[in-house]
């Protein structure tokens, strides 16, 4: 895959956001993808221009020169650097994601961006900023497949200006850069890591060490950094005002290896920060052994409560926030092997493998080569054989899994009901008719491979596989599921029919048939009773009958039991099936064709509309 990266901002610049597009880059790189980052050719704050393209290992780095406020760069040129990406993935809020969205029409590339916290880093012109971000931004989006929030406060913050296409995906951290580089045994010594801005609140820091120094002399600081609109000579001079400059060393522009040696003499790090999108430079932190005690900001509480590690205190009160640290640094140093070792296992989850894994298959989604998301809901892009393969796999697995051949009619409950929509998204969804193959390709300029109805492929897919099953059916009026039974036999006879149940139960008789299905140590549970009320009868009850895949076939039952003719091969081949149903159930169907698919065409337009291509992530209850 060709990726093309776009930030403000990157080597030889050192920064938050400069470091996960470099890491990130790395990691695409050694997979195999060709990797451009494209940036502007001069650092902000510093004199002179660097060099129009850059190898940097195996990134190809372009450089564009820009006018204008560094807060609001204009860089025309950019747009000469991606017409040969497969995905632009930009980073920030700023110009460069304004004008490629506006300029989409013209350049034609998928494009993806990562939030980094918007422009809300710092409270100027907060007003503006909000007016802007609800105008001008919420438009800008529409020209973006993908949205990877990097933090869940970005995740809330993005979803007031769209409601779809939003992948939460946390910025990976270089974990093995400080690993294990903390003290081995507890010292009295804590470092803070970042630019030196005010929003980073480094007199807070500051504020915090005399009060604990005041309690305990022993204490030490290092601050390291690099300037920003604070100097190390504020710095200095913060500390001489605290009457602690004794005790607090401030270095400038570190090296890694300077910051490695720093850490090496410490055990607690320290940030008072009033703003973060993600927390990397704690991540960091927790991957060296050290402690971290953290401003109670979103991101920061979030990663405690995800990790169990660390500690969040208010540094606006120093001596509150010393009172609750000196305490819980007690009982970090008596057990301290065992609790930095704790720092640097949590610490794992945030490696740039995983990221990277979790970015590639935004970028499959954004492309649909894989997956298209339709009205929110993934649908999986396969042909007969492959899903055929794919099903086999699956059973074979512990964990159960639900099968749904999505059509219009279901997608438009799944947007309409977000119970539907959950369950779809945890299932493996196979795309059912002309309607999802039209949204298909206007979305995605694409149909799919193949038409994957279930009354097909269900039967296809039994004579198929290679696998020997026992199948219980449930759905139906009473006596239909026998039929359809005898059916499966005649057509797969390596298969064993383990039950069979009809489908008008009342909450008793449910309890039952989940008994029987589990008694008959079934390993696939066909289940026909509609949508949307199989895809929720499996959400709720696929776990307790045992079974390995639980498939959602609709009025299979009755085509397989004669009860309902199907339509001659010439009409299902013309995709017109739908037209012979009609005619057989007019009273049933009518109005899931008449009035369903309309509503369904208008939803994708809409969807078209904002851009969104990406399925959010199923949401927690």
């Amino acid at each position: 895959m060709r990726i093309v990266h776009v930030v403000r901002q990157f080597h030889p610049a050192v920064g938050g956001m400069e470091e996960v597009v470099r890491e990130l880059a790395a990691t695409q790189a050694r997979a195999g993808h060709a990797v451009r980052v494209v940036t502007l050719n001069r650092i902000f704050n510093e004199q002179g221009t660097l060099a129009a393209r850059e190898q940097l290992d195996d990134i190809e780095i372009v450089r564009v020169p820009f006018i204008g406020s560094t807060r609001y760069p204009i860089a025309w040129r950019v747009i000469r650097h991606i017409r040969d990406a497969d995905v632009v993935h930009v980073h920030g809020i700023d110009f460069l994601f304004d004008y490629l969205a506006w300029t989409a029409p013209l350049h034609r590339r998928k494009l993806v961006v990562s939030t980094h916290g918007a422009f809300f880093h710092t409270p100027y012109a907060a007003a503006l900023k909000q007016i802007y971000f609800r105008t001008v931004t919420r438009f800008s989006l529409s020209g973006y497949a993908g949205v990877a929030a990097v933090s869940a406060a970005d995740e809330t913050l993005f979803q007031t200006v769209r409601r779809r296409g939003i992948a939460l995906i946390e910025n990976g951290v270089n974990i093995v850069k400080f690993d294990s580089a903390s003290a081995t045994a507890p010292r009295k010594a804590m470092i803070a890591l970042g630019r030196f801005s005010s929003n980073k609140r480094l007199d807070r820091v500051i504020a915090f060490f005399a009060a604990v120094h005041r309690a305990d002399p022993e204490w030490r600081l290092i601050v390291a950094g690099r300037a920003s609109d604070l100097s190390p000579e504020d710095l200095r001079r913060m500390a001489a005002e605290a009457g602690v400059a004794d005790c607090v060393t401030v270095v400038s522009s570190p090296t890694t290896e300077d910051i490695r040696a720093h850490i090496s003499g410490c055990s607690v790090f320290v940030s008072a920060s009033d703003y973060e999108g993600f927390g990397l430079a704690a991540v960091e932190g927790m991957s060296a052994g050290l402690l971290p005690v953290l401003s109670p900001i979103a991101p920061f509480r979030r990663l405690i409560e995800t990790t169990g590690v660390g500690l969040s205190v208010d540094f606006a009160d120093c001596e509150e926030a010393a009172a609750q640290f000196l305490p819980r640094w007690q009982e970090f140093s008596k057990d301290y092997a065992a609790q930095r070792r704790a720092a640097i296992n949590a610490s794992a989850a945030y490696g740039w493998p995983g990221v990277g894994a979790q970015y590639e298959t935004l970028y499959e989604s954004v492309r649909g080569t894989k997956v298209r998301a339709i009205l929110d809901v993934p649908v999986d892009v396969t042909t007969f054989s492959e899903a055929t393969t794919l099903l086999d796999k699956r059973a074979r697995l512990e964990k159960p899994d639900m099968v749904i051949f999505a059509n219009a009619h279901t997608l438009n409950h799944a947007s309409e009901d977000a119970r539907t929509r959950e369950a779809l998204k945890k299932s493996i969804v196979l795309n059912d008719g002309v309607g999802v193959d039209i949204a298909s390709r206007l979305l995605f300029g694409k149909g799919f491979p193949e038409n994957l109805n279930g009354t097909d492929f269900v039967p296809a897919y039994l004579t198929r596989t290679r696998n020997k099953y026992r199948i219980f059916l449930l759905g139906g009026r009473p006596g239909i599921a026998e039929r359809a039974a005898a059916h499966i036999a005649k057509i797969a006879p390596h298969h064993t029919i383990a039950g069979t149940c009809h489908g008008y139960l009342s909450p008793p008789e449910t309890a039952g048939a989940i008994h029987r299905i589990r008694e008959s140590r079934a390993d696939i549970l066909l289940i026909g009773l509609g949508d949307p009320k199989q895809e929720l009868w499996l959400t709720e009850h696929l776990a307790e009958t045992g079974c390995r895949l639980g498939v959602g076939v609709g009025a299979l039952f009755d085509f397989m039991a004669e009860a309902v003719p199907r339509a001659p091969d010439w009409v299902r081949n013309a995709r017109l099936e739908w037209a012979f149903r009609i005619v057989q159930e007019p009273g049933r169907l009518w109005r899931r064709y008449f009035v369903g698919m309309p509503i369904f065409l208008f939803r994708v337009g809409r969807q078209w509309l904002t851009g969104a291509r990406v399925s959010n992530a199923v949401e927690q209850s």
